[in-house]
């Protein structure tokens, strides 16, 4: 008789594409260094090629690998004469201008500044410069799209800056930037890098720097519209005049039951009568008679605006409506939020209630506010939406459908008439 653990023994065979870690494989970039020009292709993922078994022929192979890998990363970039746009980095604003670049990148990103804004003034080549923030520029130059230079100086043999390396970029514009009233941090540069290549457009939110949203009425729901003057009858009245009190006798405490006996003829005027919890209604709250600023906590702030990749509507002239609302979270320096911490972001966000004739599930997901958390942990990015839904004006039970049923039209279901082991 075999032993049991002989059953728990790897034997040799094809293995599970569930069980495969592609976190984990190792890829051989020998490849690299037989290609050249256009030929190199970035390489598929797949399974390991050999598993560790601490040899020297192993040993060897990862050495060449790395090798091929670092010559591929270490090869020099150049920029075409026409499609070179040449920028120069500004210490005292800490942003970078470009004069006329050109390609379609620069349509959503950039700006020209106005004569009051323009750290350069007013001059003639005001209306052809583009400024661009730290977190452009940084995206631009790891792209290749833009050349970056650092002020020119009198050692300058070309007159034109000398070039700005990457590593460069990242050390001048993410965290420095908080000494000039900003806070460009690695974590809201990684969020924004991801959102641009994935082709959304993003822009920074008003609350970047603010501690807070100036609260308006566009923050709150419209007040609903007067329909009845004093001294006339009351909608409970009237239902009470053509219905009788049984129509709006609502529950009961005491000794008395929630739901009194009787012939109810539908469930949903049982659940009306069971509904005796208060509920959030964001469609009721009071709209302040003067705007205010939202005091904010700065972990859970507004950070950037996004829009669809396919939304045409946008300009950096009207920017319109934002498809998303944004703020990120370091995960390792931000504990879970409060109630009032959520609170307070959801108060700086616009009042966008869902469709009326939308999905249950849609509008309750949407809520009547939302923002998404973009929570950074580690380089690792988790989206999260936060909505301030209305749980309580979605009624489950007066939905109104087609019911599934059987293939003869009746109640549905195993046992109903009509369906599977109805009766004959």
């Amino acid at each position: 008789m075999a032993d049991v653990d002989e059953e728990d023994i790897p034997r040799p065979g094809p293995a599970d594409d569930n069980e495969i870690d592609l976190s984990e494989e190792v890829q051989d970039f020998r490849f690299l260094q037989t290609a050249k020009g256009n030929d190199a292709k970035i390489p598929k993922r797949g399974e390991k090629d050999f598993e560790p078994h601490a040899t020297v022929l192993q040993s060897n192979t990862l050495a060449a690998s790395r090798q091929a890998m670092h010559k591929a990363l270490s090869f020099q970039r150049v920029h075409q004469p026409k499609t070179n746009n040449p920028a120069t980095y500004h210490p005292e604003s800490n942003m970078a201008y470009a004069q006329n670049p050109r390609g379609p990148l620069f349509a959503r990103m950039g700006r020209i500044l106005p004569k009051k804004e323009d750290p350069l003034g007013d001059d003639e080549m005001r209306g052809m410069r583009m400024w661009f923030l730290p977190e452009e520029i940084i995206y631009l130059v790891e792209r290749g799209t833009i050349d970056l230079r650092w002020p020119k100086s009198e050692d300058d043999e070309d007159g034109e800056g000398l070039p700005m390396s990457l590593q460069a970029c990242y050390a001048m514009f993410i965290g420095e930037e908080a000494a000039r009233g900003g806070a460009l941090t690695f974590e809201r540069y990684h969020v924004y890098s991801g959102l641009k290549r994935a082709g959304y457009t993003v822009m920074r939110a008003e609350d970047w720097k603010s501690p807070g949203r100036r609260v308006s009425v566009e923050h709150y729901a419209p007040p609903p519209p007067r329909l009845w003057q004093p001294g006339l009858l009351s909608l409970a009245r009237m239902k009470q005049f053509f219905m009788g009190t049984e129509g709006i006798e609502g529950p009961t405490y005491g000794s008395e039951t929630l739901l009194a006996p009787g012939l109810y003829r539908n469930y949903a005027e049982i659940y009306r009568r069971l509904a005796v919890i208060q509920w959030h209604d964001p469609t009721s709250i009071t709209v302040p008679e003067q705007p205010f600023h939202a005091d904010t906590d700065s972990d859970f702030r507004l950070t950037y605006d996004v829009w669809k990749p396919g939304n045409t509507t946008f300009k950096k002239s009207d920017h319109g409506t934002p498809d998303f609302r944004i703020a990120v979270v370091n995960a390792r320096e931000t504990n879970v939020p409060s109630l009032q911490q959520i609170s307070s972001l959801l108060e700086t966000t616009p009042y966008d209630p869902p469709k009326p004739d939308g999905q249950l599930y849609q509008k309750l997901k949407h809520g009547y506010k939302n923002v998404i958390l973009a929570v950074v942990d580690q380089g690792v990015i988790s989206y999260l939406r936060i909505s301030d839904a209305a749980f309580g004006r979605e009624k489950l039970y007066e939905r109104k459908g087609k019911m599934p049923g059987g293939k003869r039209g009746g109640g549905g279901g195993r046992g109903g008439r009509g369906g599977r082991g109805g009766r004959r």
